[in-house]
Parts: structure tokens; C-alpha cells; sequence
């Protein structure tokens, strides 16, 4: 059956190790896939998930990579198979935050917005959105892919720990590149089979086998005693009008593309990561008319690392500076990368610059120069790979396998869901901490929405840091945009632009806007005057502007508690009960209940998770008539209501204790309904129930009114999201629980259909 699939959805017959994975993939094993570039990673992903969704596989796919442009790549394949299945597709990053709820079929993502979903921190979308975040990624078939351009302290721990912890539920995941060492592979695996889980570990073990290197030569020429120099590039242009040039910092390839266009008459082209998105794309297509397959023309192509994935590019020709192994293997990958003759060469690093191993470790570049220059010249084929990734990662990679690293990383990972920081998020996925930042010359002018809808660029939040104090000898101010996540039920987020003094207000993950500094679409980002074309205020887009202005807004109209609790519980019956009937299975088998018994438990939190509303204070202020309580009312600027949401919780404790004998299943449903709102509320104010209250409960839910507690004085709830977040199980039921709540109330709330919250 996968392989009858995987043929009607590619148009050719799977490889041996693909139909090797997909069918354990089926059978609800995990998978640690090393295989060359080229070789279908993705359909090994995709085509089963397709096949298979909400029957022998999750309900979901959350596929996440380590760059914005293989997020587009691949969410651009995924469609194009999606859609023999009708299925939803979503490409979500930070230039192009598109799932507003995470709630697609598949959601193609990079890491870090992976990251911050599952640790309720939405980095693109407000916070008070959290947990529903959590229950999409939670209980998804998950996808880790390219993961050795992670840091091997943070994000690889990260990836590990979601795969083990969702592979002990029974969600399979998948952790895939081509340039992972032994050590790790044995080590992953070790963990997730300890933890109760079932994985594969699948290995290309005939690199003939792949069509693309079957006929493909690449030798690896060694000149690390050498600079890669303008002077250098010249001298290989002489027999050959078509180039790729890898450096390894932006500012290099700004300097080596500045030299050279003086010097040649033909096209010199620069990527980097510090250009807007319309740049970029322009740039790309460019790159595609020289650079693609069975393509002509002319070019010397500049980059940084961003060559190194998720490009579909070749030359037969590439010069590098001298990287780690696993870097060199990639940017080799786009060496005569559908066959024929290739030569990569290798250069030494940079003499004239502070730190010339930037922005890697001294040591492991060190130790991939000896490496290479002891052997010389070489071919360098798919098991010479894998022999240089073992002898010069290994001792790397073994050193942060050791378990304290990975139990303290899922103490940091706890810890970020606690403060709900994005700079926690991004400190649990890599070493290099982006933020992004917009170039305004009066930001004080605009409004906040206004500066939200400003175009972006990622830059690393080190290199900002180090620059602002010189920035501000220079004139340059740089401002943040800080996001306060303490508001009411319907209040809009709120965020303030503060200007920022020294290096240590500066976080990763955060809005900076430069008062002073310019870009230029030629040499991107600079912090100084002296690029061509240079601009130095950007204006806000409009569609953008538009969609910031009315995100999260909804048409309230006038209905009773009771309309609203049957409204809720009819959306969670017709459409998310259905829709996640796998996932819900597995949450219900894992913790000892049926199916139905479960089910009927979460109607039940979802049929009285507004009970809190119920409270005498919240209607009469909504302007109840003292008869038929209301869950919304068509009065305009509804402000200042108090909690409803931890009121419910606190109202229902008591009903709740005496359904669960599992303290922890308890806190999970209990958190939900209290976190319907806002997923770090915990304080409510003094309340008390209005006469009657449980006739109008009954019409919905049967409740003993001796198991409700109908006043209390103000106060803070039992338990936070400490007491589920150190059982990991609890809180990704959590999740689940949360987000069948919020997306049932949402759309009962709206009026409008379940087809409407998507975005793709």
C-alpha cells in the first residue's frame, strides 16, 4: 500500500531505504534517518503521513527545519502531495507567520517556531494563544529534519527530547540529515527505547542507489593553505564564467562582493541572511536562472551558510572557507549536484580579522583542517562522508550526549514554560540567538501596530548586542518592542517601544528598530553609511498593518450561558472530537481509560469551561436582567469583567477531584479549563454564583450542586504549570485538552465555520 502511494504521489517507485522507513513509519516507530542530500528524505515524511493521517498516524505533521527558505521549499512539496488528499498545508516562520492556531494537516515550520509552540510560547503569535500551540505539536507526527545544523547543546537536546517524549505516547517522530555521527544515532535511539518508545534507525548504505549521486564525481581539492581572497576568485574566473564562492561571516561577503564587482564585467551576486524577504526572493530566482538545473548564463554567486540547505542549486566549481565537516558535506551538496564531475575547494581561514574561526567552534574547524589535509586530495562519495563526520564529530557529539546536558535541557525547557519567554525558547534551540530587526528614522512617530507591520531582518541578537553601545557613539538609537502578555479575557496585546542603552537590553527573539542605520537591496544590512542605495526608513506594508490590526478580532454578539455552553459542546462533537479521535485514543490508552469514557470527560470540561461566568459580579456587568445569565452580550467596549476563566476551575475543583483518581490527569483538565483564556492566569478575584446557578448548569451538564463551589474570596489557584509541565505526559494532555477548548469556544464564540480558521 505506501509503496502504491508513494508512486501515485511521486511518479516514481520509492527507494529501497525509503520503503524500508515508510513501512515502519506505518507501524508507529520512530525513525533516525541518514541519508545523502538528494535522496527524498521529505517523501519518506510526507507520503505515509498522507496516506495514513488520523488512521495508523497522528491527526498532524509538524515538519521543522533549521531555515526560512527550506520552509518554503518544502511547504511548497508538501502542498503539491497534500493536495491529493485535500489536506491543509501551512508554511509558518517569522517572516510569514501563516497558522494562526497551528491547527493545518501539516504545518511546515522552522525550529525554533516548533520550539516555542511546544513550550506554550507561540514566537510569531501572542502569547495568550499558547497552549494551543502545545496540543498541536504535542500530539503530532513530528519531523526534525537537517538537524546537524543544530547546536548540540540546545536545539539537537531539544528535538531529542520531544521525539523520546513523544514516542513514549505512542507519536512517532522522525530526526533525519546527512551528516549525523554514530555516536549520536546510538545515543538518541538508546534514549527513546528506554522511555518506552519504538524507533528504527534507517541508514543508506549503497549510495548508488540514489539516482541523483549515481553518476556524480566530487573531489575535494585541499588548499586550507591558502585565503580565499578576492585576488583568488579572480584567478579561478579565468577558465570559468560560473561560481559559487562560501564564506563564513556576513561581513566578509559583503567585503568580498564589494572587491570584486570593481574588478569583473560580468554579474557578481551576494546572499546572505541579512536581506529582506522581497530581496531575497529576487535574489533566489536569480540565482535559479544561472544555477539550476540544465540553466545557463554567467555568475559569480557570494553566500554565507544559507547555501548550505535548502537550496536546489549547482556548480561544478565551489571555493569555501574551511568549516566544520558537517558544514563543508553541505555546501559540497551543491556541487554537481545531478551528476557529472565537481571540484569543491577548500581554503584556510581569514588572517587579517579577530576571530577567524567565526562563527564556529575553534576546535572543530581546527580539527576538520587536519583531517582534510592529512588525506590530501580525495573523492569525496556518500561513505567518505560518513567516515569524515565520525572521526571529526564524534568526540563533539559524545561530549554533549552526556546525559546531564540533556536532563539539564529539560529542566530549561520547563523553565521556559514557566516564564513564557521567547528568549527561554530560543536559548533551548541553538547558540546562535536571532532577533530581528526594521529601520526607521522617527519610530516614536508610529503607532505600535504601525512598527509591527514594519518589513524585518533576522539578525543574530550577539552581533546587535555588540554593536548597539558603538551604534549609539554613531547616532544610531535602537529601540525594542516589548510585548505585555498581562491582559484581560478580550483585550488586544499590547506593546511599547522602549529605547534600548546598553548590550544587556538586548534579547534574542525580540523587534528592534534602527534610528540611523541603512539597508541597501544590493549588499543587504549594514551598520554604517557606505552602502550603494542605501535606505534608512522603511514603511509599513499595508496588508501586513491590516492583519495586526485585526487579529484576534471577532464579531460578539448577545447569547445566553446556555446557548454558548450547547454552541461549544455541538463544535467539539461535529468537528475536533472526529478530527483527533487517533490522538485521543492514544491519550486514553496511555492513561488507562476508554475511549468513550474519555471522551465524554472532555465534553465535559468543554461544556462548563465558562462557568466562572456565571459569576454574579461578570453579569452584571455584561448587563444581565437578573434572569437568563449570558456568556456574551452585544454591549459595545466590554472592558474590566473579571476572570471567568480560573473561576471556572476554582468552582469546578471539587467536581473535578471526585472524576479522577490520577492526580496528574486531574491537574491536566483542571489547567485547561483554567487556562482558557490566558495559560499563565492563575489569580481570581472574590465571587459568588448567581441564585440558581445549577439549573442552568443542568441544561447542559449533569453536576451534584453540593460538588460546586459557589463563592470563594480572591485568591490564586492550586496549581500553575509547574504541577504538569515536570510531567511531561500530563502536559501535553494539557495541551490537547486546551486547545479542543479554545478552538471550540473560539468558533462558537465567532459564529463562524471551522473551514474559517485556516489559514492555507
Amino acid at each position: 500500500m505506501i509503496v502504491k502511494a508513494f508512486r501515485k504521489l511521486t511518479g516514481v517507485n520509492p527507494y529501497e531505504y525509503q520503503k524500508i522507513a515508510m513501512e515502519n513509519l506505518a507501524e508507529g516507530k520512530s525513525l533516525i534517518i541518514r541519508a545523502p542530500t538528494g535522496s527524498g528524505k521529505t517523501e519518506v515524511a510526507l507520503v505515509p503521513f498522507i496516506y495514513g493521517v488520523n488512521d495508523f498516524l497522528p491527526s498532524q505533521l509538524v515538519y521543522s527545519l533549521p531555515t526560512r527558505t527550506l520552509v518554503e521549499s518544502i511547504g511548497k512539496r508538501a502542498t503539491k502531495y497534500a493536495s491529493f488528499k485535500k489536506l491543509r498545508v501551512a508554511t509558518h516562520h517569522g517572516k510569514k507567520a501563516t497558522s494562526s492556531l497551528f491547527e493545518e494537516d501539516i504545518i511546515v515550520t522552522t525550529i525554533d517556531q516548533t520550539a516555542g509552540a511546544y513550550l506554550s510560547v507561540p514566537l510569531s503569535m501572542p502569547k495568550r494563544w499558547g497552549n494551543i500551540f502545545v496540543g498541536g505539536v504535542a500530539s503530532a507526527l513530528t519531523v526534525f529534519d537537517e538537524v546537524h545544523t543544530l547546536d548540540p547543546e540546545k536545539g539537537l537536546q531539544t528535538t531529542t527530547a520531544i521525539a523520546m517524549q513523544s514516542a513514549k505516547l505512542g507519536f512517532p517522530s522522525i530526526i533525519m540529515s546527512a551528516t549525523l555521527p554514530d555516536v549520536f544515532i546510538e545515543r538518541v535511539r538508546g534514549r527513546i527505547e528506554k522511555n518506552g518508545g519504538k524507533v528504527e534507525i534507517i541508514n543508506v548504505e549503497n549510495e548508488s542507489e540514489i539516482k541523483s549521486r549515481r553518476n556524480r564525481k566530487v573531489e575535494l581539492i585541499n588548499r586550507t593553505d591558502e585565503e580565499l581572497t578576492a585576488d583568488t576568485v579572480l584567478k579561478e574566473v579565468e577558465d570559468r564564467k560560473k561560481l559559487v564562492v562560501v564564506v563564513n561571516t556576513v561581513e566578509r561577503a559583503q567585503k568580498l562582493y564589494l572587491d570584486l564587482r570593481e574588478k569583473i564585467d560580468y554579474p557578481v551576486l551576494l546572499l546572505h541572511s541579512r536581506y529582506l524577504e522581497k530581496d531575497r526572493i529576487e535574489k533566489e530566482k536569480l540565482l535559479q536562472e544561472v544555477f539550476s538545473k540544465n540553466s545557463k548564463g554567467e555568475c559569480i554567486f557570494i553566500s554565507t551558510q544559507v547555501v548550505e540547505v535548502g537550496m536546489d542549486i549547482s556548480s561544478p566549481v565551489i571555493l569555501s572557507e574551511a568549516a566544520p565537516i558537517d558544514a563543508l558535506i553541505q555546501r559540497a551538496g551543491r556541487c554537481a549536484r545531478w551528476g557529472g564531475n565537481g571540484e569543491f575547494h577548500v581554503f584556510g581561514l581569514a588572517k587579517d580579522v579577530r576571530n577567524p574561526h567565526a562563527p564556529y567552534l575553534r576546535e572543530l574547524v581546527e580539527a576538520t583542517i587536519t583531517e582534510i589535509s592529512s588525506r590530501g586530495d580525495f573523492s569525496l562519495d556518500w561513505q567518505t562522508e560518513v567516515e569524515l563526520v565520525n572521526q571529526v564529530l564524534s568526540g563533539h557529539f559524545e561530549f554533549f550526549m552526556d546525559s546531564t546536558f540533556f536532563y539539564q535541557r529539560l529542566g530549561e525547557l520547563a523553565r521556559a514554560v514557566y516564564e513564557g519567554s521567547k528568549a527561554k525558547v530560543e536559548q533551548n534551540v541553538r547558540e546562535v540567538f536571532s532577533c530581528e530587526v526594521t529601520l526607521h528614522e522617527n519610530p516614536e512617530s508610529l503607532e505600535p501596530e504601525e512598527i509591527l507591520a514594519l518589513p524585518r531582518i533576522r539578525v543574530d541578537a550577539r552581533v546587535l548586542s555588540g554593536k548597539v553601545e558603538k551604534l549609539a557613539e554613531l547616532g544610531i538609537k535602537t529601540y525594542k518592542l516589548e510585548e505585555n502578555p498581562v491582559i484581560g479575557d478580550y483585550d488586544k496585546s499590547k506593546y511599547t517601544p522602549v529605547l534600548v542603552k546598553n548590550k544587556e537590553d538586548v534579547a534574542p527573539f525580540e523587534l528592534y528598530v534602527f534610528s540611523g542605520a541603512c539597508y541597501s537591496p544590493e549588499v543587504g544590512l549594514v551598520f554604517d553609511k557606505s552602502a550603494p542605495n542605501a535606505i534608512k526608513s522603511f514603511e509599513p506594508n499595508k496588508q501586513k498593518l491590516d492583519e495586526v490590526k485585526s487579529r484576534a478580532e471577532y464579531e460578539l454578539g448577545r447569547e445566553t450561558w446556555v446557548e454558548h455552553a450547547k454552541n461549544t459542546l455541538w463544535i467539539l462533537e461535529c468537528y475536533l472530537i472526529p478530527r483527533y479521535c487517533y490522538v485521543i485514543k492514544n491519550f486514553a490508552d496511555y492513561f488507562g481509560y476508554e475511549y468513550n469514557e474519555f471522551v465524554d470527560l472532555i465534553k465535559c470540561i468543554t461544556a462548563l469551561h465558562d462557568l466562572g461566568k456565571l459569576n454574579i459580579t461578570w453579569q452584571k456587568k455584561v448587563g444581565w436582567d437578573g434572569k437568563i445569565p449570558l456568556a456574551h452580550s452585544d454591549k459595545n467596549n466590554v472592558r474590566g469583567l473579571p476572570p471567568h476563566a480560573t473561576v471556572s476551575a476554582k468552582a469546578l475543583q471539587p467536581y473535578l477531584e471526585s472524576l479522577f483518581e490520577d492526580e496528574d490527569v486531574f491537574k491536566a483538565f483542571y489547567l485547561a479549563i483554567a487556562h482558557h483564556h490566558a495559560p499563565w492566569a492563575r489569580e481570581y478575584k472574590e465571587y459568588s454564583l448567581i441564585p440558581e446557578f445549577n439549573k442552568f448548569i443542568e441544561e447542559v451538564w449533569s453536576v451534584p450542586k453540593e460538588l460546586i463551589r459557589a463563592h470563594d474570596s480572591a485568591n490564586r489557584l492550586d496549581f500553575t504549570y509547574l504541577d504538569v509541565v515536570d510531567e511531561n505526559e500530563a502536559y501535553r494532555l494539557y495541551g490537547l485538552l486546551s486547545k479542543l477548548i479554545r478552538i471550540s469556544d473560539r468558533l462558537a464564540t465567532g459564529g463562524v465555520s471551522y473551514e474559517s480558521i485556516f489559514s492555507a
